[in-house]
């Protein structure tokens, strides 16, 4: 059996009408086009639907029966195309974050979001940073909020913020009793960095950044979970790296030191896919910056520390460090 939807709409409409001519006007086709519609249609079910005179048009008992069939075919057609057109139009996007942007930024974002637009569906992830890489090209998650520039082709970067790195400590630790700590107690002290299955640039980032300075580091490897790395620190494992906006978070038993000597500052941004263009996409990289411009602008800053005189640079390869992401 083979029959087209434009054959119900000829149908229906010849059925209510009962007239070729006027169904004809009312579907913007000719006379033998409704005809031959309704005879494919009539030889799809081996019936005769209507029965046609000089003075009128009627259906015939097989096509009574069909019309019930036929209205219900195209009710569903209709409720299915309603439905894929407001998933179509449907402002939802997924969204993994870094800490910053879990953290700090996050919050902001959901308040504007619901003020502005409430029927807006955001819906956070928590990846690895290979897990980001791996599925934003394939469109299983639409951004990445506080991030750096990821290697992915086809990948657009907006920069949101730009922070100097601190130092997260025990609070039992005798480093958190210090103004301000030198890389120099790198030289000793452990640094916890995410698994390489998780991040391939956390620890090749640590230890760019202390190269200038004769340092080779030793890592304490962890899940790429910015929680599970501030517990490894409370716990005296070592100390972990991060940016000065998470000195506005309360992590127990964790406080925040910055460096005595002037390091390299790292930017975070929004990182989506070119290709998405996406109305939710537009609205998010919106609300995204102006809330970035407000919370992270006007985080809390601490006193002024000496700076001593680094050696000369080379500038560690930071672009594509992603921060400690939250993992799974």
């Amino acid at each position: 059996m083979d029959f087209r939807i434009r054959q119900l709409q000829c149908f229906l409409t010849l059925a209510d009408l009962l007239n070729y001519n006027k169904t004809a006007r009312v579907l913007y086709m000719s006379q033998p086009t409704i005809s031959f519609q309704i005879k494919s249609l009539e030889e799809a079910f081996g019936a005769k639907l209507f029965v046609r005179d000089r003075q009128q048009v009627r259906l015939t008992e097989a096509g009574r029966a069909f019309r019930d069939y036929a209205q219900t075919i195209m009710d569903t057609v209709d409720s299915a195309h309603e439905a894929l057109s407001n998933i179509n139009t449907r402002l939802q996007l997924r969204v993994a974050c870094g800490p910053v942007g879990q953290f700090v930024l996050l919050p902001s974002i959901l308040r504007m979001l619901t003020e502005m637009y409430p029927d807006f569906e955001l819906e956070v992830i928590e990846l690895t940073t290979e897990q980001m890489i791996a599925r934003l090209p394939e469109g299983k998650v639409d951004a990445l909020l506080m991030v750096g520039s990821l290697p992915v082709p086809g990948l657009h970067f907006d920069p949101l913020y730009e922070d100097s790195l601190m130092a997260m400590v025990s609070c039992r630790s005798p480093l958190a009793q210090m103004d301000a700590i030198s890389v120099e107690c790198l030289r000793t002290t452990p640094i916890i960095a995410s698994r390489m299955k998780d991040c391939r640039f956390h620890q090749p980032f640590v230890r760019a950044l202390l190269a200038p300075f004769g340092i080779t580091p030793r890592i304490v490897e962890s899940p790429q979970s910015c929680t599970v790395q501030f517990a490894y620190a409370a716990a005296g494992e070592g100390l972990a790296i991060a940016t000065r906006a998470m000195e506005a978070c309360v992590f127990p038993n964790i406080v925040a030191r910055p460096f005595q000597e002037e390091l390299p500052t790292f930017q975070l941004g929004l990182a989506s896919m070119l290709s998405n263009d996406s109305a939710a996409m537009a609205i998010f990289r919106n609300v995204a910056l102006k809330c970035a411009t407000t919370a992270l602008k006007a985080k809390p800053r601490t006193a002024a520390r000496p700076v001593t005189p680094r050696p000369k640079l080379v500038q560690p390869a930071v672009t594509y460090f992603s921060g400690q992401t939250q993992a799974s």
